[in-house]
């Protein structure tokens, strides 16, 4: 008797779990920014943070009702998705959005069929003429240079001002790579640090130089160094280990404190449960 009610026990956690399991693949999901308005072609950024950083079972579409025929029926169309780095997608579309209600839908494909994991309203989120920069990999990233005094710095700014992007004229397809000057000229940016620094202490101190916020600094950190993290986790940064500055088109998605404050504790919260 009590060797079947153990059996049964087991049996229905594993039925749970195994239920549980589709809805557990993302930790967070939510719209960074727009790139767009209404009565035009969708494309926005998409915050993701999931299990194994793996995201190739969602799927993201737009729903919206059709305004031509009296708003009674439902249009939805799938949204091509591209990666920005580890935790930001940019998503695109090529139908007119023209419903001001129109929302996300976020769906992840399992072995039972599409499950829905968000529905988000499409125009509550923050607009940004700031579109991905998608950027190739390059052995050696483009970075900015180190200030050590507020003279430097100054200097320091005054060049990225002069020689920054119009982030507005950036398309989401990959950027041609620096040329060799170029590259080799930030090459060797690293951040100064000591074994006594924490990883918020860095990015408090770089976050003004940076145009960030302290969460956005930290973020850039770790996806600039993630080999200075042990296995990877975001409150495990590694001591004597040189950290490389993070890349301009990497800080450049960094841009939005809220957000990126809860994109960190996100990650934060997930690492530390392992």
């Amino acid at each position: 008797m009590r060797k079947g009610l153990i059996e049964v026990i087991i049996l229905v956690f594993g039925v749970l779990g195994y239920i549980a399991t589709p809805m557990a693949q993302v930790n967070h999901v939510s719209i960074n920014s727009r790139q767009f308005e209404l009565n035009n072609e969708p494309q926005l950024k998409i915050n993701i943070v999931a299990q194994n950083d793996d995201a190739s079972r969602l799927r993201f579409y737009i729903r919206q009702l059709d305004g031509n025929l009296g708003g009674r029926n439902v249009l939805q169309q799938k949204l091509v998705v591209q990666s920005i780095n580890r935790f930001l997608l940019q998503l695109k579309g090529t139908d007119i959005v023209s419903d001001s209600n129109a929302q996300l839908i976020v769906t992840e494909n399992t072995e039972a069929g599409a499950v829905t994991l968000a529905v988000i309203a499409l125009f509550d989120a923050p607009y940004s003429v700031n579109s991905a920069t998608l950027v190739p990999y390059i052995e050696k990233p483009r970075v900015l240079p180190v200030a050590k005094d507020t003279a430097s710095a100054k200097a320091s700014k005054s060049r990225q001002d002069d020689s920054g992007l119009d982030q507005a004229t950036l398309l989401a397809e990959p950027q041609s790579a620096p040329s060799k000057a170029e590259a080799s000229q930030h090459a060797g940016c690293l951040i100064e640090r000591d074994n006594s620094d924490t990883l918020w202490r860095i990015a408090n101190r770089y976050k003004e130089q940076w145009h960030t916020s302290v969460y956005g600094a930290m973020l850039a950190i770790f996806e600039a160094n993630l080999l200075a993290f042990s296995k990877q986790k975001i409150h495990l940064l590694l001591k004597d280990v040189s950290l490389n500055c993070p890349s301009t088109a990497i800080l450049a998605e960094y841009n939005n404190k809220a957000v990126d404050k809860k994109v960190f504790e996100v990650i934060e919260a997930k690492h530390a449960a392992k």
